[in-house]
């Protein structure tokens, strides 16, 4: 209705403004020749009512355009509402409490990409800071760790303002924003339950919703997270873990095992003008969730997969075993990465397994084109390593949303090209060769991956790999991680 009179609106104003041009050049001829004073009479009249008819059609027009831009406006905001809520419900209700929060708060960070979050709990008779998320320049959410120089500075300013005791008898309920100099620098949202606060929701930065309905999606995460908070600890007084055997926990430990090498590549095909080189070193078997597989989708095509599972230990090797049947039996009628991610999305959006996801990445190479092809869903960005030209690239991609997350809807993946020439390298990882790169190593960014690369020399595929895995491993590459590192470097011969 609203575009049919926009439509509507623009026809005769395209109509009337000829007219009008007419009717006013009548006009004043009707001024320089005397005998034509009816006639500038009447041609006055006429463009009178041709610029009434324009500045009424205008105005409508702009009207109707506002309407629909605020439609738009509530249907993003109802969206992200919903994709908030139903987020939080996917949270391992086994999960510590820390891993919950940073779940969440990773979800809100994908949803307001330009600002950073942090959460603070009210326990221990003090306020403490739990977890910080913020989406960086390569579309990548990081965990922000509390020795970050804008979290000491903000964990500051909060206790300067209040202390545990102040909000327990005191409490708020609408935000608090601090401003510095007339510039927004932090919004503080509480976590409130039925009037019990558990926590603070700080956002550092503005982002480029309207306040409003900034605060209205704000407002309602902190909703959805104080539920979570209040599961978590009722779960944790009346639903104690049962007990285990020690021989119950080995035979489930072996089953995982089992799976997972079950699952396993032992080495890629042979295919022309490519060579490619892994690197898998398992965490433990209960935070298992890492998972690789190849696929021939042509004589001279080959499909390769990476990908992270939500979950943990059986729940996890089960999905991905699931997950990977799937993929074998699908990859034959997807000719692109895109078409595979899309066909996985609808099925596992309806899956009888919810509260698993994953994040994954597809890329399909060929020697008969120098165009390598990818899909993303959730997954790290792929590193370019221009060897011959001396540089390494952090190309701009979508990343997409994990598989099994939300119902991808109108929001389809896509498929994105890299270019490569004789000597390039394509480095793929899972989030674990980052965020826990060895034990007593600090985190690594792809930033300081590219910056590796750079440094290194052109080489096989093989030593290429083993040499970037001791850069950022550094002395503790026989650690067992704690979590999976996964990592395939392809090479362009």
């Amino acid at each position: 209705m609203t575009e049919g009179l926009i439509s509507t609106n623009k026809n005769v104003i395209k109509l009337c403004l000829p007219l009008g041009v007419v009717s006013f050049i009548l006009f004043i001829c009707g001024f320089i020749f005397n005998n034509v004073e009816k006639l500038a009479l009447y041609a006055s009249a006429v463009f009178s009512f041709l610029v009434a008819i324009i500045i009424y059609c205008y105005a409508t027009e702009k009207a109707q355009n506002q309407h629909k831009l605020e439609m738009e406006q509530i249907k993003d905001e109802a969206s992200k509402i919903s994709k908030i809520h139903y987020a939080l419900h996917l949270a391992n209700p086994q999960a510590k409490l820390k891993n919950k929060i940073t779940f969440a708060l990773k979800i809100l960070s994908e949803m307001l990409p330009e600002a950073t979050f942090c959460c603070y709990l009210c326990q221990n008779n003090n306020i403490e800071f739990v977890s910080a998320t913020r989406n960086k320049a390569t579309n990548e959410i990081e965990i922000v760790l509390q020795e970050d120089p804008v979290i000491v500075e903000i964990t500051a300013k909060i206790n300067s303002l209040t202390n545990y005791d102040n909000i327990q008898q005191y409490g708020f309920t609408k935000p608090l924003t601090i401003s510095d100099a007339d510039k927004v620098y932090c919004s503080i949202i509480p976590i409130d339950f039925y009037s019990t606060i558990f926590g603070l929701v700080v956002k550092i930065g503005k982002t480029k919703l309207p306040e409003e309905t900034e605060t209205r999606i704000l407002q309602e995460f902190c909703k959805g997270l104080a539920i979570v908070i209040d599961n978590h600890k009722t779960n944790a007084v009346s639903s104690p873990t049962p007990k285990v055997s020690a021989e119950q926990q080995n035979d489930t430990f072996d089953l995982v095992e089992q799976l997972y090498e079950s699952m396993q590549v032992s080495a890629f095909p042979s295919l022309p003008s490519w060579s490619i080189a892994k690197y898998f070193v398992p965490s433990t078997t209960t935070n298992r969730a890492d998972f690789l597989d190849y696929i021939d989708t042509s004589v001279n095509k080959q499909l390769i997969i990476l990908g992270k599972c939500s979950g943990r230990g059986l729940s996890a090797s089960m999905y991905i075993n699931k997950l990977k049947l799937m993929i074998r039996c699908f990859a034959e009628e997807c000719p692109t990465p895109a078409h595979l991610l899309n066909k996985l999305s609808i099925y596992l959006s309806t899956d009888l397994m919810p509260d698993n996801f994953v994040d994954m990445i597809a890329i399909q190479i060929s020697p008969l084109d120098n165009q390598v092809c990818l899909a993303m869903a959730g997954n790290t960005s792929p590193i370019i390593n221009r060897t011959r030209n001396g540089f390494a690239e952090l190309p701009q991609l979508e990343a997409g949303i994990p598989l099994g997350l939300f119902n991808q809807g109108t929001e389809p993946y896509k498929n994105q090209y890299i270019d490569t020439t004789p000597g390039d390298g394509i480095i793929i990882h899972t989030d674990g060769i980052t965020d826990f790169p060895a034990k007593g190593k600090e985190r690594v960014t792809n930033e300081d991956i590219k910056n590796i690369l750079e440094n290194l020399p052109e080489q096989s595929a093989e030593d290429m790999l083993n040499n970037l895995v001791r850069e950022i491993t550094g002395n503790n590459s026989g650690e067992i991680p704690e979590e999976d590192h996964s990592i395939v470097f392809l090479k362009a011969e």
